[in-house]
């Protein structure tokens, strides 16, 4: 065998290369005789494998192996490629005598005296567990960082196409009501507008300059909610306020509507955003106005119930088919229908809503029967 005493001077420059594969101990070498046999074994062999020479000289060096290779006889097909090549090299799972697995670099070399026949194989091994191991973590994040970067591109491509269909809306939405705004402007500025009908001209003007401004002001809210991802301020307040709030902005503009508040006679308390639970109700409201465009009773209900504060906003207008209540509280989710083709709308607004009514731990439903009317319900965690 390779092993020499420490105590012992090398007489030749054969003793020497003997004790220098000895004492090497980041490679296992040993010597296998030609049927496979270990006769050699080396300090590095003993570090990877865990086996002394006395353990493992004299026994068949498939003991290295997994079962399923020795059933396949993957160690006896190694040396038939080192016997007819020369060398056989693999990177593969190895077995140490305690069971446990390790990565090798194997390299199996024939070794033939000066007439070619052949006296055994010299293997070399190195543990390369940790190594691999590296390279599976870097190439797990070099994996990650690229699912990133094409998230974060498809992100920017949604981004983008968002961008354009926010400038095709503003432009379509906007156009309208700026059109009548211009025409009436300029009929006031030549007097062709008689005096007694300038006040509902008024009336119409300031609809459509509030039609624009929810608009935006929809648009903006959108951009903002994708900035943000904070939670959002919180101050207690009384529900009920707030629909009336909204109810008194909106009585102006209702027309043939009729708007009832019934707000019961306790304090409905939350907590939360209360320009953003405002933005909701408003948006309910008017909802709920526009799509009943052949007036009637728009009633809002606030209360508590199951622990749960809730505002409810319900029309006797167009209502909506079961299949469309899915795309509602989608982005642009404006419902393919005759009825509201002619209805102003972005799309954004339930939107909106969901995500706002989320962000405080709350939900919107809705329960509507086509050409019966629409009830949205804004529920939210009390606080009182």
């Amino acid at each position: 065998m390779l092993r020499k005493s420490n105590t012992a001077e090398p007489r030749d420059l054969g003793d020497q290369f003997a004790l220098l594969v000895s004492s090497v101990v980041d490679y296992g070498i040993f010597m296998l005789d030609p049927s496979g046999v270990v006769v050699t074994w080396n300090e590095g062999a003993q570090r990877i494998k865990g086996y002394a020479a006395t353990e493992i000289i004299g026994r068949h060096f498939s003991v290295f192996y997994p079962a399923e290779e020795i059933r396949n006889r993957k160690p006896d097909w190694e040396l038939e490629v080192a016997r007819r090549e020369g060398r056989y090299e693999e990177e593969g799972w190895r077995i140490r005598k305690d069971g446990t697995r390790f990565w090798a670099n194997v390299i199996i070399t024939a070794l033939r005296d000066e007439s070619g026949r052949l006296r055994g194989f010299g293997k070399v091994t190195r543990d390369l567990t940790e190594p691999r191991a590296q390279e599976i973590q870097r190439n797990l994040d070099r994996e990650k960082e690229a699912l990133q970067l094409r998230a974060h591109a498809e992100r920017m491509a949604e981004l983008e196409r968002t961008k354009t269909h926010f400038l095709n809306l503003a432009s379509h939405e906007l156009r309208g009501p700026l059109t009548v705004v211009r025409g009436y402007n300029s009929m006031l500025a030549d007097g062709s507008i008689p005096p007694d009908q300038v006040p509902a001209v008024s009336r119409m003007l300031e609809i459509k300059l509030a039609q624009m401004e929810r608009l935006i002001e929809q648009m903006l809210d959108t951009a903002r909610l994708e900035e943000e991802s904070n939670e959002p301020s919180r101050e207690t307040f009384d529900l009920r306020f707030v629909a009336q709030e909204q109810i008194d902005v909106f009585r102006p503009l209702s027309g043939g509507h009729v708007l009832v508040l019934d707000g019961g006679d306790g304090k409905v308390l939350v907590s939360g955003d209360r320009l953003r639970i405002a933005m909701i109700v408003a948006n309910l409201l008017d909802n709920a106005l526009k799509y009943s465009p052949q007036g009637g009773e728009v009633q809002c209900r606030v209360g508590v119930r199951d622990g749960h504060a809730f505002i409810s906003v319900r029309d006797v207008g167009l209502g909506i088919a079961p299949e469309h209540i899915s795309r509602l509280f989608m982005r642009f989710g404006r419902l393919p229908t005759d009825e509201n083709v002619t209805i102003p709308g972005t799309g954004l607004g339930l939107f909106l809503c969901k995500e706002i009514a989320a962000r405080h731990g709350g939900d919107i439903t809705v329960v509507s029967v086509p050409g019966m009317g629409s009830e949205f319900t804004l529920t939210l965690p009390s606080a009182g």
